[in-house]
């Protein structure tokens, strides 16, 4: 064999590793992109767990929630509402999904053009809603037995505490219509989005405590965490740390992982190909691996 077929080869053998290795770098980059369907930062996450325990601290004798449970009621609703307000000013609210190509250019362009005034608009909108939904809250304790004649302003602060764990979420990620609503929501689908998984997680898991906690307040026990609203809201805001945590591992941590094992296998196949020894799928995957040589 002569040197010039020798060359030939040999940078024959050089293009064909690196097409190799474009194939497997744009399948790694593929795997990341749809098992990776957020961004790994968890920010809303973290501040949404403080705020919650930041919510929860009674800071002195006289700010608590058995003695004055108006104004400590009312402390908590404005620590979420400026949790939810810089959330929604800084654009950082729910998972973001990590966009590439014209889509991340897009969105570069439409964070640009959210001046000052548009996220104050963001952060009024998101009050007024949360405010309506509260009202129609409030409405719902008093349906279902909550007292009307007398500390009305405690039913009030209780409604907006639930709105604000329960209903906000959503108001900040589902688009504004009612189908949107719905399937988020209300229905069963596996395939839902993680803006929509983490709006119905924390919607559900701040309304259902609160619903169960709601049958400690008629019995005659005569303990003081037996008073109106605090079951209620010592209830909603359980399940809403329970709904954050779930959120962190359903829609975080298991695809992180998922991602990671992808990568990695498709990397121990690679070595085991540029080596030439036994591939580690088993004969299957080798003979998958022969074919696609």
């Amino acid at each position: 064999m002569s040197s010039a077929s020798r060359s030939k080869r040999a940078a024959a053998g050089d293009a064909g590793g690196r097409t190799e290795q474009k194939t497997v770098a744009a399948r790694t980059d593929q795997h990341q992109q749809e098992s990776y369907p957020l961004d790994a930062n968890g920010i809303e996450l973290v501040l949404g767990g403080l705020a919650n325990a930041v919510s929860l601290v009674t800071p002195r004798r006289g700010l608590n929630v058995y003695d004055t449970p108006v104004k400590y009621l009312a402390v908590t609703a404005g620590v979420l509402f400026a949790y939810y307000g810089i959330l929604a000013f800084a654009d950082i609210y729910c998972f973001k999904a990590p966009l590439r190509g014209s889509a991340a250019a897009a969105a570069g362009r439409r964070r640009r053009r959210l001046t000052v005034a548009r996220r104050v608009r963001k952060v009024a909108t998101m009050g007024a809603a949360t405010l309506a939904a509260s009202v129609a809250i409030a409405g719902v304790f008093v349906l279902f037995g909550a007292p009307v004649a007398t500390q009305q302003a405690e039913t009030l602060m209780a409604a907006i505490n639930v709105s604000l764990l329960a209903v906000t979420p959503a108001i900040l990620t589902l688009r504004p219509t009612m189908a949107a609503w719905r399937r988020a929501l209300l229905s069963v689908e596996p395939h839902k989005s993680v803006p929509e998984k983490w709006a119905s997680a924390l919607f559900w898991c701040s309304v259902a405590p609160a619903w169960a906690a709601a049958y400690f307040v008629p019995m005659d026990w005569g303990r003081p965490w037996q008073r109106w609203p605090i079951p209620i809201v010592g209830g909603a805001f359980l399940g809403n740390l329970v709904g954050l945590l779930y959120v962190a591992v359903r829609c975080f941590v298991i695809p992180v992982a998922r991602a990671d094992f992808i990568e990695s296998e498709d990397a121990r196949r690679r070595m085991a190909r540029e080596a030439g020894g036994p591939h580690p799928g088993g004969s299957a995957d080798l003979e998958a691996a022969k074919k696609e040589e």
